[in-house]
C-alpha cells in the first residue's frame, strides 16, 4: 500500500533557489521521478504561475495533476493550461492597493489572467537598476507590460480584477515593512502573507495554498489526511497545515517548522529529495 495518495510540493526554496534562476538538482528530479513511477502523485502548490510551472519546469517531469498556482488562487492543468479554479481579488480591494501604490511608487506587480487563461503581469517602473531588474525578472516574472499606474487598469466598471498582487519589500526608503503595512489597510477581508524575505502578496478572502489544497482534493477526490506536502516559507503553512503529513525544509523559519510533522534537510542538501526518499520510497520499498 502506498503510504500517500498525493505529494505536493513548493517550488522556491523547496525544490528551486529563491534567489535565482537554477535548474532542479539531479537529486531532486531523480527522487520526483522515482515517486511517480512508484505509483504516487505529484503536483505542485506554488505561488507562482500555471503558465510558470507549464513553460519553466522540466517537462520530463511528467507533471500531469492538477497544480496550486498563484497562492491557491488558480488550479490549473499543467498540459492544457485549461484554468480549473479561478479565485480573483474583489474589485473595490484591488484598487484600494492600487491608489495605495500609485501614491508611494513600491515596486508592485499585479497579475491578471486573460480569456485564454494565462497569465499577465503589469509592473510599475520603478527605476530599478540592471541587478536589481534580474532579480525582480526572477521573483516577479518578466512583466508584459510597464505602467506608470495601476488604477488605471481597474477604471471601469466590468473590470477583471487581478488574481493576485505581489510588491518587492526590500531596501525602502522608508524602511516600511509592506507586510504589516498590508494588513493594517487591507486585512481583512484579503489575505496577506509574506511569500519570500522581500515579497508580499494579497490574494482574495481566504485564499492561500491551503484552501487551494483543499479544492484540489475535492477535485481529485483525496483524502487531505493521505497528502503529503513539502514547504520552507510562511506562505506554506496553511498548506502544511493541512496536509495529513507536513514537511518543513532545514531552511525554512521556525514558524514554518512548527507546523511540521518532520524538517527535512535544507535545499543546499537536497532536503525534499531525502524527504521523498524517506517518506514515500523506503516505505514502498522502491
Amino acid at each position: 500500500m502506498r503510504p500517500f495518495d498525493l505529494v505536493v510540493l513548493d517550488l522556491d526554496g523547496t525544490i528551486l533557489n529563491a534567489y535565482q534562476r537554477t535548474r532542479i538538482s539531479k537529486a531532486v528530479h531523480d527522487a520526483i521521478e522515482a515517486v511517480q513511477a512508484a505509483g504516487v502523485p505529484v503536483t505542485i502548490g506554488t505561488g507562482r504561475t500555471l503558465d510558470y510551472i507549464r513553460y519553466h519546469l522540466p517537462g520530463d517531469l511528467h507533471l500531469t495533476y492538477p497544480v496550486i498556482a498563484t497562492q491557491g488562487a488558480v488550479i490549473g492543468d499543467p498540459v492544457s493550461g485549461r484554468v480549473l479554479v479561478e479565485i480573483p481579488l474583489p474589485l473595490k480591494e484591488a484598487r484600494a492597493i492600487a491608489a495605495f501604490v500609485d501614491d508611494h511608487r513600491y515596486t508592485t506587480a499585479f497579475y491578471f489572467n486573460n480569456a485564454d487563461g494565462h497569465t499577465v503581469i503589469y509592473q510599475n517602473a520603478a527605476g530599478a537598476t540592471a541587478e536589481e531588474e534580474a532579480l525582480l525578472h526572477h521573483l516577479l516574472g518578466v512583466p508584459n507590460a510597464l505602467v506608470e499606474q495601476f488604477s488605471p487598469l481597474l477604471a471601469n466598471e466590468d473590470a477583471h480584477p487581478p488574481i493576485k498582487v505581489i510588491s518587492f519589500n526590500h531596501g525602502l526608503p522608508d524602511a516600511v515593512d509592506l507586510l504589516h503595512e498590508y494588513q493594517r489597510r487591507f486585512s481583512p477581508p484579503l489575505t496577506i502573507t509574506r511569500t519570500h524575505e522581500w515579497l508580499v502578496e494579497a490574494t482574495a478572502p481566504g485564499v492561500d495554498k491551503g484552501s487551494g489544497l483543499l479544492r484540489l482534493c475535492e477535485l481529485l477526490g483525496v483524502d487531505p489526511q493521505r497528502v503529503l506536502a513539502i514547504g520552507d516559507s510562511d506562505n506554506d503553512i496553511p498548506m502544511l497545515e493541512v496536509a495529513g503529513f507536513a514537511i518543513a525544509m532545514g531552511n525554512a523559519n521556525e514558524r514554518v517548522k512548527a507546523v511540521a510533522d518532520w524538517v527535512a534537510p535544507s535545499i543546499d542538501e537536497e532536503g525534499a529529495a531525502v524527504a521523498l526518499r524517506r517518506w514515500v520510497l523506503e516505505p514502498m520499498g522502491a
